[in-house]
């Protein structure tokens, strides 16, 4: 495979906070991420902010940019959350424009991207929890042009100590090989709108295979 066209597959896996997708954000609250990945072949770091316009459209900003060896690339979205199904119970269902720019090595380009999420509460004899999944179709204006992406989260949620969560990623571009990554943690609550999430990265590619992760969560 060649060199540009992994660096193009390492690129689009980049970070999307585990609570982004299916739920919109209420009216003028909102939340934020500051996430760090690092591995012995560099690190990524992203920033994510999402807020709540309106009880019908929730506006936000994704950033990113990696400085691991096989991937040197970075990314600035804007993007919009419009809901297809929110209520109290069962499923909720939205849907996600975006468009900016990203780089791979030192090339600029256009970016954009289309997503559908599905996410639900979840009723534990013990505890609550919850799923979300993102379908996500990326059109990028300069090498590999199209892809699809699946990202999947699962959490418990606990009142008191860490709860669990388990999230994975899976890349695949139209002229390419998929790849993926799983992303074991935990989330450990410093206030009641702050988390703490720490865990590790395995991912199929690359000569490191096996990192760290340190996110933190905050609502407002």
């Amino acid at each position: 495979m060649r060199l540009p066209l992994v660096l193009s597959l390492v690129y689009a896996l980049s970070t999307l906070p585990a609570l982004a997708g299916a739920w919109l954000e209420a009216e003028g609250g909102g939340f934020t991420s500051s996430a760090l990945r690092t591995r012995g072949s560099g690190q990524e770091v992203s920033g994510y902010i999402a807020y709540g316009v309106s009880q019908r459209l929730t506006f936000g900003l994704d950033l990113n940019q990696s400085t691991d060896a096989q991937n040197q690339s970075a990314h600035a979205l804007v993007f919009a959350r419009l809901p297809l199904r929110q209520s109290e119970t069962g499923w909720q269902l939205a849907f996600e424009m975006a468009a900016g720019f990203g780089r791979v090595e030192t090339q600029w380009s256009g970016m954009k991207r289309l997503g559908l999420s599905a996410g639900r509460g979840l009723s534990w004899p013990t505890r609550g929890a919850w799923v979300n999944f993102d379908l996500i179709r990326e059109w990028r204006e300069e090498g590999l042009a199209k892809a699809w992406k699946l990202d999947g989260a699962f959490g418990f949620e606990r009142r008191s100590g860490p709860a669990v969560i388990f999230r994975g990623e899976i890349f695949r571009p139209d002229a390419g090989a998929r790849i993926w990554k799983v992303l074991p943690g935990l989330r450990w609550r410093l206030s009641p709108k702050r988390e703490l999430l720490t865990g590790l990265e395995w991912r199929s590619f690359g000569q490191e295979r096996l990192g760290l992760t340190l996110e933190l969560w905050q609502r407002f």
